[in-house]
């Protein structure tokens, strides 16, 4: 038997005591029957306690039982409504079942059997409308809190746009002048051909920042960030050995080594010609820094069976721990180390802000290729970029 806090309530409202007995005796392991013979007694059971369904006659002195279940239905609504009646009754007890008032009539004199399954029903149906008011009302605070959630967004969107927008300008003044420095120090008689070449460097590097910056602002102002890829028949050799001249000098001022290893004619591919220089560069300085002094790097270029290429970055320096590989490309990822992090451009065990591999993975990822690391401690890491032939995948957007 169920106990007695699990039960419904059931209130059964007849001016006839003997009717209010028999359901209360018919009922009593299957409810918490309430009785009363007068509909203001009923009123006040109502108000008192808390009664899932209420059964009443129809035919009660003062108030029919039509009336007092629509005024139930106002005051309580999440109350099942069920009432007895005679057949002469039916019709006045149909429109109120049409009306909403009631939710089933049990016909007078009833069966025990037919009652307790009515009575089931109406449990249900209390639950059912409980629990459908429960879920709206958490769908309405989600909603709330969506909505909420939205409006920061929003305003974080605004803030950020603002950021980024006052980032630019500043970007542009020092740009200004490092890159009319750089092509007057390059026009110098004074500069020599080493000086001139490292400005020439600074220069095309400034120039191709200025670029970014350019391009970063219009997709501001178009608020459009789903560009496709620039895609153009690019020199593959020419292209590698452009980003080696750009690190060249780093290589030179820690006495390294670098190997470049490509064939005679690489041969032409239709990327977004920056992008995979970046990705080059960011993987040549990565080497540069974690080889000791007077180490050796290899980079190594070949096409793949698919038209594709294939192009290594290898050091023999400090290697990636087996635990750190899974994060190697996550963003602001630095190794753990933060006792010992220190910014660098290119000094031997400098750390960034843990970005350059993951803009790397990016640009890759959008032209449809891969890059992935092997590494051992104390052995040194490889990088390797597969880029497929452009025909081999679907183009992606940024």
């Amino acid at each position: 038997m169920a106990s007695i806090a699990s039960k419904h309530c059931l209130l059964v409202v007849d001016d006839e005591p003997d009717v209010v007995q028999s359901v209360q005796d018919l009922l009593r392991f299957d409810f918490r029957v309430l009785g009363t013979t007068r509909v203001a007694e009923g009123l006040r059971i109502m108000a008192e306690e808390p009664v899932q369904i209420v059964m009443t006659d129809q035919r009660m002195p003062g108030m029919s039982g039509v009336e007092f279940l629509k005024n139930l239905k106002d005051v309580y609504p999440d109350t099942v409504r069920l009432l007895f009646t005679a057949y002469a009754d039916i019709d006045t007890v149909t429109d109120a079942i049409n009306e909403g008032n009631v939710y089933r009539y049990i016909a007078k004199p009833w069966d025990p059997q037919e009652l307790r399954a009515i009575l089931r029903q109406a449990s249900e149906h209390h639950d059912l409308q409980v629990e459908r008011k429960r879920l709206m009302r958490e769908v309405q605070d989600k909603n709330r809190q969506l909505e909420a959630v939205n409006e920061e967004l929003r305003r974080a969107s605004d803030l950020k746009t603002s950021f980024i927008r006052v980032a630019s300008h500043e970007f542009r003044t020092p740009l200004t002048v490092i890159l009319g420095l750089a092509e007057l120090a390059c026009r110098s008689d004074e500069a020599t051909p080493v000086l001139k070449s490292w400005l020439e460097q600074v220069r095309q590097s400034g120039m191709r920042l200025n670029h970014r910056v350019d391009q970063m602002l219009k997709l501001l102002t178009a608020e459009r960030f789903d560009r496709p890829l620039l895609r153009q028949c690019v020199d593959l050799g020419g292209l590698i050995r452009h980003a080696v001249q750009e690190v060249a000098g780093f290589v030179e001022q820690r006495k390294q080594s670098l190997a470049v290893d490509l064939p005679d004619y690489l041969g032409t591919m239709s990327v977004e010609e920056d992008k995979i220089h970046d990705c080059v560069v960011q993987l040549l300085i990565n080497a540069i820094k974690f080889t000791p002094d007077a180490g050796t790097i290899d980079l190594s270029a070949r096409r793949g069976a698919d038209g594709g290429v294939v192009i290594s970055v290898a050091d023999h320096g400090l290697g990636i721990d087996a635990g750190n590989l899974p994060h190697i490309f996550d963003p602001f990822f630095t190794r753990f180390d933060v006792l010992h992090h220190s910014s660098g451009t290119f000094e031997f065990n400098r750390r960034g802000l843990g970005l350059g591999l993951s803009v790397v993975k990016v640009f890759v990822e959008m032209h449809g290729g891969t890059v992935r690391v092997d590494s051992a401690v104390g052995r040194g890491t490889t990088f390797t970029i597969e880029l497929p032939a452009p025909s081999a995948h679907v183009a992606i957007t940024v």
